[in-house]
Order: structure tokens, then sequence, then C-alpha cells
């Protein structure tokens, strides 16, 4: 467990090398996301958004290698076995990924997985981890029904919501969200944001969420970090990036959300006049 007082999760002067070339794909990057908060990174595609996230969950493909100072809780990321990683990822950071519809074993059922997935990491019998998978999803409001469904029978939002559910039966202290909304329509996209909102707010889980989608990111940000080809360009308390900015580029990624946002009401606005 974090001490008082201590971020959940911490980077310093991080860097992201190519093993073979020695040439950086990520450079410098650090942040300290206190408990019970979230943290945003946001950029464009290739900007490094994703390695961060790997490199916190020990998942960096060989090819590539991380420098610097990389903590969750009290375990060096670096210099942990491969073992220590592998049992904190789920029971300590969870991980929940864009396209929901690759997540699961299209071969086995929602319950099959989560009751293996359960009993691996839990150390729970064939009852208990069933009991937990059937309590997880009805915190997340899906019906037992979902325990004999295959994954192609669900929507996107369902198996996301899924994904959030095992999160939560594994009590994972922290979880990073890597494009969780991408491949949802806007509805479910919302539903999902709420979900995380509300994995905070009942059950202080810490967030990192990954996006380009500046509008998630202000729902549920305390915190940012703005990407742009390997390099933080700008960083601090969300309300201040967003209604601040400094950096040219993350000047340029709030200004074409606020056309986009002006555009829709104006498209709005005239509907409702012709309706």
């Amino acid at each position: 467990m974090s001490q008082v007082g201590a971020p959940i999760a911490f980077m310093e002067h991080v860097s992201i090398i190519h093993t073979d070339s020695g040439r950086p794909i990520v450079s410098d990057v650090g942040f300290a996301l206190e408990e019970g908060h979230c943290l945003g990174i946001v950029g464009e595609s290739g900007s490094g958004k994703t390695l961060i996230c790997r490199a916190l969950l020990g998942l960096l493909p060989p090819s590539l290698h991380a420098e610097g100072v990389i903590r969750f809780e009290q375990t060096d990321m670096l210099t942990a076995s491969s073992e220590e990683t592998r049992q904190l990822r789920g029971t300590g950071i969870g991980s929940i990924f864009q396209q929901p519809m690759t997540a699961f074993d299209p071969l086995y059922t929602l319950g099959d997985q989560f009751v293996e997935t359960l009993g691996e990491k839990l150390q729970l019998n064939l009852a208990g981890a069933n009991a937990l998978a059937r309590y997880a999803l009805a915190l997340v409001k899906l019906p037992e029904a979902v325990m004999k469904s295959y994954p192609h029978q669900l929507s996107g939002g369902m198996l996301q919501r899924c994904m959030i559910a095992l999160t939560l039966a594994m009590r994972s202290r922290l979880v990073v969200a890597d494009e969780p909304t991408t491949a949802l329509d806007a509805a479910n996209q919302y539903e999902v944001l709420q979900r995380f909102r509300r994995l905070r707010e009942e059950h202080n889980v810490s967030l990192i969420i990954v996006s380009h989608d500046l509008g998630a990111v202000q729902m549920l940000a305390d915190s940012l970090l703005v990407m742009c080809r390997g390099r933080c360009v700008e960083a601090g308390d969300a309300e201040s990036v967003f209604n601040a900015p400094q950096h040219p580029y993350t000047q340029y990624l709030v200004s074409t959300r606020l056309a986009l946002i002006c555009g829709f009401r104006r498209v709005l606005g005239e509907r409702n006049v012709h309706a």
C-alpha cells in the first residue's frame, strides 16, 4: 500500500529508448499521481502516450526499454522482477485498453474468463471466484446473464463495463485507461466516463486516462500531461491548462476543441430553428 501523502504512481526523468538504435522514443517525462486522483495524458497519435502507460505497467516490448524512475506505490517498476510486475497487474494496477471487442477471448464465455482470472490472481476457489464475479458485475449494473455470454454477444459499452467490473473485483488501486472510449458511440462514451467517475468517488481508485478526446479528459482529470512528439510540452493542474494553455501545441488542442463545440452548437441551433 502507498504511504500517507506519497504518490501512488510516480515517474521522474523517464525516457523510453529503442534498444538497438539507442534512439529515444519518449524523452524526460515525469509526474506524481496522488491516491484517488486522475491524471489525463493527451496528445496526437504517436506522441508517446501509450508507451508511458506500458512502461508503468511493465509491458514495454523487448525492442524498447525505459530509463529513469518509475514507481507504483513502493515498487520500483524498473528493477522489479517479471513475476512481481505480473502480479501487480490486475491486483494493484488495472488496465483498460481501447477496442473492447478484442479485450476478451472470443472462444470462452465472460463467466469462464472472469472465474479463471479471479481464481488465479486472488487465489480463490471456484465458488469464491463465481460469487465475486457476480458481485462485480452488479456493481456496474450488468445482469448475471452476462456470465453465460460470449464477447460477440455484448455491445462495446457492455464489454467496457465488464473490464471495469473485473478491475473492481481484483481491487485495483490504480486504473490505466488507454483510449477507453475510442470504439464507442456517444451514448456509450458518456456511460463509460461516468463509470470511471464512480470508480473514483465510490472506491477511491486512482486513474490515468489517455485520450486524444479533450472532452473526455476534461470530465475526469485533476492534472494533465500534454505530449507532443515524445516530449511533455505542458503539465499541471487540468483546469489551469485547459483555461490558460501556455504552449502553442496545447493552445492548438484547446482551440480546436472549442471550435468543434461551437460548430456543434451552431448546427443544433439551426436544427431547433427549423424544427
